[in-house]
């Protein structure tokens, strides 16, 4: 499946390559605004070639743009090297961290990515690519985007993972 072939709607993400596809539009669709909650940064899929470019280039575009990451466990992505990393340690303007630490969003095992554009990506656990995904489907990705901003306001400012630690 490739970006182009997917279609308006709501779909079933079961597997890697469906998951890197999807994800990939829906970074390459966001217009202003990106919010990822991932334990640690979801390794092969957020460093996938494909995602990091898409999400490269949402970095660097003309626009004001702002991507919003909620992690868990910050030393373990910090010692992990993931290549997303180098990427928000260079454009900290744009990538803005926190680590959750309300015991009740801790438990979370769920991830999920949301736009601006009404797209959504969401795992029940965030040790899987399999999950729901959509869109076009602002009904169905706001409730998501407003939970994960709820989050954010608990959540602490995660500054083990900036580049020179301050």
């Amino acid at each position: 499946m490739t970006a182009p072939d997917l279609p308006n709607g709501a779909l079933n993400i079961d597997s890697a390559d469906q998951a890197v596809a999807f994800t990939t539009a829906l970074v390459d669709r966001a217009r202003r605004h990106l919010w990822i909650h991932s334990r640690q940064l979801d390794p092969g899929l957020l460093d996938a070639p494909p995602v990091l470019e898409a999400l490269r280039r949402f970095a660097t575009a003309r626009h004001d743009k702002q991507a919003t990451l909620l992690v868990h466990d910050a030393t373990a992505i910090a010692q992990a090297g993931s290549p997303l990393l180098g990427l928000i340690q260079r454009l900290p303007t744009v990538f803005r961290v926190r680590q959750v630490s309300d015991p009740i969003d801790r438990a979370l095992a769920s991830a999920c990515l949301v736009n601006d554009a009404g797209d959504y990506y969401f795992r029940l656990s965030g040790l899987r690519v399999d999950g729901e995904a959509g869109l076009s489907l602002p009904a169905r990705s706001r409730p998501l985007q407003e939970g994960l901003q709820r989050i954010w306001e608990r959540s602490r400012e995660c500054t083990e993972l900036r580049a020179l630690g301050f």
